[in-house]
């Protein structure tokens, strides 16, 4: 190896890229023709002078990969080509073909887990990770602690439902560190993700918060003793810890508020089977329904707008009992996109809410449309209809229809 004069034939800033495309060439074809355009005069002369070609004019240069190696060792300047570019920029790597090995060796990790996420209806889990690279990112690639990661994420998916467990409480349990499901955490990070998407039919679309995709696992953040429900008149079997006082309510027909803590800790018992339970946005609703209706009303759940994570368990709870739901909300965009939420995810019936309906509300005044216009997933027709109309119509203008409704039901 000459040093000194393969520096001056080929080293240099100003010949890095054509260095460049001469590995590039080597590593993925082996040899063979380099075609090069907008060349500069540097990079021109230097391949001319190399293998004693004459001077020739135009922004294009066309070599063969062979006959600069054997110029190269003719010359005694280098062994061949790629010793001549090792010598200058260090070894020669594919970054495309180590990028490509990397995958694989990710894609061999992640199916690994094949045989422990069949049993808990993951797998699309796992593909998602691979397809996402969600997994390699926590790890900050390092296979080893991807591997840790994901043997962490099946303990914990492994160990649920919990039964009102606390979050910190499972990650002691599962990780040996209270504080290893926090948020920001990278198993917390996977963890969600199998809640959210693909545990137990995921709960995504109802655009959840972080309680509530924890609370679909039986899961409690905190004490959870202020996210709750507002209900009326709930029937339940007898015999659960709670079943006596909400036996109590239903028969008083007063509304009553449940606790994620107290749907998670102590689930109760509920008598719906094959029965009616209706469902509204707004809690004036049942207001009214407990004042006017009492004991006539039929069952009652109130979402307080979008619903918080105390809701989607007790509806959840309810569909697994059986419940025949149904949902009304308000006529705006807001109103749409919640019952579009709701009907998506549970087995739920549109309650008073197609363009009919809406149509047959024209006398009503109401305050114009604001956001963005939402398709209803029931009825096609009604984003049209609302257009059309302007404004919105909300519950509390309509609390008459819907008492008729929960005193026939």
């Amino acid at each position: 190896m000459d040093c000194e004069r393969l520096q001056r034939l080929l080293g240099g800033d100003e010949l890095a890229r054509l260095r460049q495309r001469l590995a590039r060439k080597l590593l993925r074809e082996g040899g063979g023709r380099l075609s090069l355009s907008r060349v500069s005069d540097a990079e021109r002369a230097a391949v001319e002078r190399l293998i004693g070609r004459s001077s020739r004019q135009g922004k294009s240069l066309s070599v063969e990969l062979g006959a600069m190696s054997e110029a190269l060792s003719r010359a005694g300047v280098a062994e061949d080509l790629r010793a001549a570019l090792e010598a200058l920029d260090g070894p020669l790597v594919d970054d495309r073909a180590r990028r490509e090995a990397q995958n694989r060796c990710w894609t061999t990790l992640i199916e690994g887990y094949g045989e422990r996420a069949e049993p808990l209806g993951v797998a699309d889990w796992l593909q998602a990770l691979q397809a996402s690279g969600l997994l390699k990112r926590l790890a900050r690639r390092s296979e080893p602690r991807g591997q840790a990661l994901l043997s962490q994420a099946f303990d914990v998916l492994e160990r649920l439902p919990a039964q009102g467990m606390t979050l910190s409480a499972l990650a002691a349990m599962c990780l040996g560190d209270a504080h290893g499901l926090d948020t920001g955490k990278p198993v917390a990070a996977l963890v969600r993700l199998a809640l959210a998407r693909y545990w137990r039919g995921g709960v995504a679309r109802v655009d959840p918060d972080e309680r509530s995709i924890w609370a679909h696992a039986g899961v409690l953040m905190g004490g959870d003793i202020t996210t709750a429900v507002l209900t009326l008149r709930l029937s339940v079997h007898p015999g659960r810890p709670l079943d006596e006082a909400l036996s109590r309510y239903c028969q008083q027909a007063e509304p009553s508020w449940l606790t994620l803590r107290q749907l998670l800790r102590h689930p109760p018992g509920w008598d719906c089977a094959g029965r009616d339970v209706f469902v509204c946005e707004n809690p004036a609703v049942l207001a009214e329904a407990a004042e006017r209706l009492g004991a006539d009303s039929a069952p009652l759940i109130t979402t307080w707008g979008r619903p918080g994570a105390a809701v989607l368990t007790l509806l959840e709870q309810l569909e697994a009992a059986g419940a025949v739901l149904h949902y009304h909300g308000d006529f705006d965009w807001a109103g749409i996109g919640i019952a579009n939420a709701l009907l998506e995810r549970f087995a739920m019936r549109p309650w008073r809410m197609g363009g009919e309906d809406l149509r047959s509300y024209a006398a009503l005044d109401g305050k114009p449309l604001a956001g963005r216009p939402t398709e209803a997933c029931w009825d096609p027709q009604l984003r049209t209809d609302l257009e059309e109309r302007g404004r919105a119509v909300h519950e509390e203008q309509l609390i008459d229809i819907l008492l008729g409704d929960l005193h026939a039901g």
